[in-house]
């Protein structure tokens, strides 16, 4: 073979094999096929009280927080029918101020951050409502501050967070009936973090001030309840009030009052309950369709269910829609 044709041959072999390692290298380097997240759990198939409903402009996805005793579980949707168990969102550590009783698990996207609103008891300190912060809707929530957001010296439950029109935050709570005989539905200013609270509570009213609301009577003493308080702003400006308690037929319900002078009101009741399913403790969201919805658990004595139902506005006034 004469020396140009081997010459030849050689460059030949060696393109060749320049091809071969590049065509390999690009099939290693190809990126793995992204994993299908499934969607396996019917909401019906969801067991849980103080339902909470985060649609999150963030992820496009709905949250679901859970009390599991003394740790929170999470759940996620993309069309609130078909669920996802994400796992673990919240377990306190040792030295967590709250040992028993986490309930109510609110959670809220605020300046770039996502927060949980619980309620946690502990025999030492009374009974209130605490706030936990996170940077992705799920997991890894710590306490904001180790200490109750309530008031030490009162019981206190179901905080939820209210942002108003000047983007001033409200901490919306219950002074519980074991207390005070009855229930309040009470509002404090919030410092712009989120870590302390301003100024005195406010008083909003009274479970009784209610014409629908009937006694709870125990040891003999008759008592007035006050749950889940939560302001929502409708789409005239009026504010409207979610609470709940017990009728004068002992069913727990969903009451509703509206203020159309921002969070001191005054606060004007609905004559009678959103509901008769023996269900409360509920919260309004828009879903990503900008449909109004209400979230809340039935029924109230025995394994509750998430109840997710469109509402409507008939003259003013919220309706939910069977």
């Amino acid at each position: 073979m004469n020396k140009f044709y081997k010459n030849c041959l050689v460059f030949t072999l060696l393109i060749l094999g320049f091809c071969n390692c590049s065509s390999k290298n690009t099939i290693e380097k190809e990126p793995p096929i992204e994993q299908v997240e499934v969607f396996n759990i019917k909401l019906s198939d969801i067991s849980a009280r103080d339902p909470f409903i985060l649609a999150d402009p963030q992820t496009k996805m709905y949250y679901l927080h859970k009390s599991q005793g003394n740790w929170i579980q999470v759940y996620k949707s993309k069309d609130l029918k078909m669920w996802k168990d994400e796992g673990e969102s919240f377990r306190k550590k040792e030295d967590y101020w709250g040992k028993q009783s986490f309930w109510a698990p609110d959670e809220y996207y605020y300046k770039g951050k996502y927060y949980l609103f619980i309620t946690s008891s502990n025999e030492a300190i009374k009974r209130g409502s605490s706030i936990l912060v996170s940077d992705n809707a799920m997991n890894k929530f710590e306490p904001l501050v180790n200490a109750p957001a309530t008031p030490a010296d009162w019981m206190s439950l179901d905080a939820s967070l209210y942002v108003d029109e000047k983007n001033v935050p409200w901490l919306i709570y219950c002074h519980e009936w074991i207390q005070v005989t009855d229930g309040e539905v009470v509002a404090q200013q919030l410092s712009e973090d989120l870590k302390t609270t301003v100024g005195d509570p406010v008083v909003l009213f009274k479970a009784s001030d209610a014409a629908w609301v009937g006694p709870h009577v125990s040891d003999g003493k008759s008592n007035y309840v006050t749950d889940a308080s939560f302001i929502f702003r409708m789409d005239d400006g009026k504010l409207a009030l979610t609470w709940s308690s017990m009728d004068k037929n002992g069913k727990y319900c969903i009451g509703v009052c509206y203020s159309e002078n921002g969070v001191f009101g005054p606060w004007v009741h609905d004559a009678e309950p959103l509901n008769n399913d023996n269900g409360g403790h509920a919260m309004l969201f828009k879903d990503f369709d900008n449909n109004l919805m209400i979230s809340y658990h039935s029924p109230n004595d025995g394994p509750a269910k998430v109840m997710i139902k469109p509402v409507k506005t008939e003259n003013g006034k919220l309706k939910i829609e069977y």
